[in-house]
This record gives C-alpha cells, structure tokens and sequence, in this order.
C-alpha cells in the first residue's frame, strides 16, 4: 500500500488531468448510454409503423348533413356501433389518437401549456364556471394502439385498463395520465376538475410519463406529450340513446367522443382496394356509410423512420470516435507518468521492489482513478434522470466494458515502456 501512494503521488499535475479525463469520459458515456436507450425506444417505434400502410376514416357528417344524422338517438347508436367494429377488426389497427384541447379548473402553469402557445398566438381566455376559473390546456385521446405502438414509457403509476376505455354514465370520474411537466404540480391519486367537450368531469391521475416522451398522429409524425393530459378514448358498449341527455347542448360531448374515434388512423398492409372493402363491410353491417378513406401522410412517417435510424447510427458513431480520443489521452498520459517516475521506479526496486509489482500497482492507479471517473458522474445521474434503475443498470454496464479495454490497454503499453526503458542503466547512476 505504501508503494501505492508513493505512485499515486507523484506528478500531481498529471495525476489532475487524467482524473479529469477520466470523469468526462465517463460523464460523456453516461450521456451517450441515455441518448441511445432513447433511441432504440424510438427506432422500436418508429419499427412499428415502417411498412405499414396508413389510411384515415373522415366523416362527411357536415353542418345540417350532421345535424339531421343526429336528429335522434339512433344515429348515435349507429356511429357508435361502427366505432366498436373498427376497433375490434382484425384486418386493420385502428389507432385514435385526437387532439382536442380542454379546460382545467384553478390552474397554475404557464402559458406554455396553452394550446395557442405552440402556434404562437396569446393564449385563450380564462372562465369561470360552478365557481372555478378554467384554463385552456392541450390534451389528447388515445386509445390502447397508441401506447403499444408507440412504447410510450411511464415514469410513475399506470395505463389505461381495457375497462377504462369504456363510458360509464354512473360516474363523472375519468382516468388521466400527465405528461412530465405536471409532475411538479400534482401527484398520483390527485382529482383535477376539467372540461371534455363542455361536461363536467372529475380527472383521476392515475400516472405521468416520463420526459420527452412521443406519439405520432394523424396531424404530426411526433407529438411531445410533456405539457399533455391524456385521455382515454371512450368508446359505447351499451346503446348511446339509452344514457342520451335531453339538453341537446348537453349531447355535444357524445358526439364529439363518437367523431374523435370514428376519424381514426387505420394501419394495414392492406392495399386500399382492400381497405375499403373491409371498411366497406362494416359500413354495411352497421348502416353508417357517411365517410371516406384517405391516405394519412405517409411521407412524413417514412422520413421519421429513416431520421430515427440514422440518429442511431451517429450515436453509435459518435461512442466510437469519443472511445478513440479518450484511449489516447489515457494511453499518452499514462506514457508521461512512467517516462516520469523512472527515478521512482529504481528506487523502489533497490528498495527490494519487484517490477511485476511496480506494474500492478500502477495499473491499480489507473483503474481507481478509472472508478472515480465512474462514480463522479452519478451525482447529476441521480438528480437529473431521478435515479432510474434501467439507465443505472446500462450505464455500468457499459462504462464495466470500457474499464477492462482501458486496463487491457494499460498493461500493453506499461509492458512496452518498460521494455523500452534499461531500468539497469539507471540503477548505475
């Protein structure tokens, strides 16, 4: 051990510099292992929509075409069975995922939650109803497809049961999942008060994602869900007409509900010929024949798919050339240290010092100088990514990988010094 601090000692400058490369490199590695754990999540998802084919359903129920369609319960109940056939077929995904903003009672956040402030327009006004002041935030409706294709990851609590995407009358309680940013504001269990389509509903938190996370929609091939609430998009087991409010104002919700399901994404290898004769049946099964089929923008997605790929690509890159520069800063500084210490080195083998073990302990400098470099980066590790366990476990693994090159590498150039230098010579001086 005293050996061991007499090397570690010496040349402080040296000692400095590559404890300092040691941490940025593994700080950097520590970057680079998040960066690509999210880029495979998203190469994952974007997989899942590559190949497809992409249509959209698109009602033509339009101003008295809609009203007249809606005139009485059944046109209610004939969308609404048409909505459940479309999930349940197995010759497409339909995938919902609406964007619809709503209104959220008493809230603090900034204006960067308003649906207007992404475009760039003032945000909307406040109102007050039943005595609490609502604001304008953004929100989406997603159904189960959305967070299967999209592995969306959630940082604390849950997704939607199948249960959940089911409208129950006998309850004004509603299940929502937060995007990260509300995280500082409520917590799991919490009720918030918001407006869907102008009814009243008690919003029950039942998890937030984790940051960045994102879905694509038939407006956007990515949508950040940090500043969202989502919603289940609730679909009709029971006839509508049954639990169908007089108050034709009151009716706005069903419908809206019904329209945000009915004009869907549906992702096939079908060719649209097929499609349409799919959809087509089910048109003629259920009597609602007011739509069309168009082709969503698949242009978009493949461009998504093949920037993800190559994002991919770069990290893996960009881990190769940092592994080169900072195996030449290691290797170099390591060359100064023993070129330095040569009057070190003699001493301690006319001390009775063997070499074999002047090379092991100068090999155990570098690999605690390499452990400190390792646990440094764990500090902001735990305050900015929340201690998650999966990025931990990658992490370690990771920099464990580069430790051993690192060592395997510090012995081939110690043995090279040493052969290089006539430690002899130098004991005759």
């Amino acid at each position: 051990m005293n050996v061991f601090w007499i090397l570690f000692k010496q040349n402080r400058f040296l000692n400095l510099l590559i404890i300092l490369i040691a941490i940025l490199f593994f700080f950097l590695i520590l970057i680079l292992v998040v960066n690509l754990d999210q880029a495979n999540i998203e190469t994952k998802t974007v997989s899942n929509f590559e190949g497809k084919n992409i249509y959209q359903v698109s009602d033509d129920l339009i101003d008295n075409k809609e009203t007249s369609f809606f005139s009485s319960g059944n046109g209610y109940d004939t969308l609404s069975d048409f909505n459940n056939k479309l999930l349940t077929s197995s010759k497409f995904i339909s995938y919902t995922a609406h964007w619809q903003p709503i209104n959220l009672a008493n809230f603090k956040g900034g204006d960067s939650f308003d649906p207007n402030y992404q475009h760039g327009y003032p945000p909307k006004p406040t109102f007050k109803l039943n005595d609490k002041v609502y604001s304008s935030v953004m929100s989406l409706q997603m159904n189960d497809s959305v967070f299967n294709l999209n592995a969306i990851q959630i940082l604390e609590g849950r997704k939607f049961t199948k249960k959940e995407y089911v409208y129950n009358n006998n309850t004004n309680k509603i299940p929502v999942i937060l995007g990260s940013d509300y995280s500082s504001m409520y917590k799991l269990g919490d009720n918030i008060n918001i407006l869907v389509y102008g009814k009243e509903f008690k919003g029950h938190i039942i998890g937030f994602f984790e940051p960045s996370q994102k879905v694509m929609t038939s407006n956007d091939p990515e949508v950040i869900l940090d500043k969202y609430i989502i919603l289940p998009a609730l679909t009709f087991k029971t006839a509508l007409s049954n639990h169908l409010p007089k108050d034709p104002n009151a009716q706005v919700f069903f419908r809206a509900t019904l329209f945000a399901t009915t004009n869907s994404l549906l992702l096939t290898d079908s060719s649209p010929l097929e499609i349409r004769k799919d959809v087509d049946d089910i048109a003629k099964s259920t009597g609602f024949e007011d739509f069309q089929i168009i082709g969503a923008n698949g242009l978009a997605i493949n461009t998504l798919v093949s920037m993800t790929k190559a994002n991919l690509k770069l990290i893996y890159l960009a881990i190769a050339i940092l592994f080169l520069i900072v195996m030449c800063s290691f290797v170099y500084t390591l060359y100064l240290k023993v070129k330095k210490n040569i009057a070190t080195y003699t001493v301690l083998l006319i001390s009775g010092a063997n070499m074999n073990y002047i090379k092991k302990y100068i090999r155990a400098e570098f690999l605690l100088i390499s452990i400190i470099g390792i646990i440094v980066p764990l500090i902001p590790f735990a305050l900015i990514l929340s201690g998650s366990l999966s990025f931990l476990i990658n992490y370690l693994f990771v920099s464990l990988i580069f430790l051993i090159i690192i060592l395997i590498l510090i012995k081939i150039v110690v043995n090279k010094v040493f052969d290089k230098v006539d430690i002899v010579q130098h004991l005759k001086r």
